[in-house]
C-alpha cells in the first residue's frame, strides 16, 4: 500500500482516481479513498476538507461498510483537530472497545497505533497496554511486515516510556509522517528524563521529518516546543542550515564530529545523540567533505586545532 510505505503523494493520486472511477469496481474501494484523502488533507492543516470527507466516511462508518474501523479512526483525528481530545474521548472509546476489530483498524494505517496508544496513556493505562499488545501480535502474526513492527515498537515505546523502542520506531517506520512522530515522542521523553539538549536535537529531527512529510500542523506543534525549551531561532519548519556550527557545520555535524574526534565509534555516538547509525554515517561523509578530510584521525586532529 503506498500510503503505508510513505508514498503519500501516489497514495491520494490513487484516491482521487477510485473517486472519479465511475465503473463498480471501484465501488467498494471509494469508503477507504475519502479516508485517505481526509487523511491527508488532516496532516496539510485543511481542516475544511478534511472536515467534507470525514463527513462522509461517518456515514460509511455508519452504514457498516468494509472499511468501517478506518472511517471511524477519520473522524476520531479530525475531531481531535478541531474540537480537542475532549470531544475525540468518547469516539477514541468506541474504536478501542472490545467489540471493535482494532487489528482491521491498525492493518489500515498502522500509525494509529501509537496515536491511540499515546491518547489513551494519559486517561487509561490499561487500555493502552492493550492496544500495544493488539500491534505486537500482529506484527508478529504477518511476519516479515517492517510497518507493522515499527508500528508495535512505536505503541511499546509509548506504554513502556522506553528510548529504545521509540528509536527503532523513528529509524523503521516506512512512512516519514510515523517516523516524525516516533521521534517526537522520543523528544518529549528525554524531556520528562531531564535530557533537555538531546531532546532538542531530536526535536529538531522531527520537526524536519514533518516538513518534509508536508505536515505544517505537526511542524508548528514541534516550534513550540523547542521554544519551550531554550529554541528562539525560526529553525524548527526547514533542515538545518549550512555554517550554523564550528568548522562551518550543522549543528549536527557539530555534534557528531565532537563524538567521533574524542574517539567514540558510529554507534556510540547515534546512542549519544538518539540518531542511528546509518544517519552518523551521512554526517561523516557530509564532514569530511565540508572540512576535505578522509579519515577520523585528521578529523581529530582538526577538531583539537579549532578548539585552542
Amino acid at each position: 500500500m503506498n500510503w503505508n510505505r510513505g508514498r503519500v503523494s501516489a497514495a491520494l493520486e490513487q484516491a482521487q482516481a477510485v473517486l472519479a472511477a465511475p465503473d463498480e469496481t471501484s465501488k467498494s474501494w471509494k469508503p477507504y479513498a475519502r479516508v485517505l484523502l481526509a487523511l491527508g488533507a488532516l496532516r496539510r492543516a485543511d481542516l475544511d476538507t478534511a472536515g467534507a470527507y470525514v463527513r462522509q466516511a461517518a456515514m460509511d462508518w455508519a452504514l457498516g461498510n468494509t472499511y468501517g474501523p478506518a472511517c471511524a479512526w477519520m473522524v476520531v483525528q479530525t475531531t481531535e483537530a478541531e474540537h480537542g481530545a475532549e470531544a475525540a474521548a468518547p469516539l477514541v472509546e468506541q474504536v478501542i472497545s472490545p467489540g471493535q476489530d482494532r487489528e482491521r483498524l491498525l492493518l489500515a494505517d498502522p500509525a494509529a497505533a501509537a496515536w491511540l496508544t499515546r491518547f489513551m496513556v494519559r486517561r487509561d493505562g490499561r487500555s493502552a497496554e492493550e492496544i500495544a499488545v493488539t500491534a505486537r501480535a500482529l506484527a508478529t502474526r504477518t511476519g516479515n511486515m517492517p510497518a507493522l513492527e515499527a508500528a508495535a515498537r512505536h505503541a511499546e515505546g509509548l506504554v513502556r516510556r522506553s528510548a529504545t523502542d521509540l528509536l527503532f520506531a523513528a529509524d523503521h517506520h516506512l512512512d516519514p509522517w510515523a517516523a516524525a512522530s516516533a521521534r517526537e515522542d522520543l523528544g518529549v521523553l528525554l524531556v520528562a528524563q531531564g535530557a533537555s539538549q538531546q531532546a532538542t536535537t531530536v526535536l529538531e529531527h522531527a520537526a524536519t521529518g514533518y516538513f518534509t512529510a508536508q505536515s505544517p500542523r505537526d511542524v508548528a506543534r514541534l516550534k513550540r516546543r523547542l521554544h519551550r525549551l531554550g529554541r528562539t531561532r525560526d529553525q524548527a519548519d526547514r533542515p538545518e542550515e549550512p555554517g550554523t556550527g564550528i568548522l562551518g557545520l550543522t549543528r549536527t555535524e557539530t555534534a557528531v564530529a565532537e563524538l567521533v574526534a574524542l574517539g567514540l565509534s558510529n554507534a556510540q555516538a547515534a546512542q549519544k545523540l538518539f540518531i542511528s547509525r546509518h544517519t552518523v554515517a551521512h554526517h561523516l561523509r557530509s564532514i569530511f567533505k565540508k572540512l576535505r578530510i578522509s579519515s577520523r584521525v585528521e578529523l581529530a586532529r582538526t577538531w583539537m586545532e579549532s578548539s585552542r
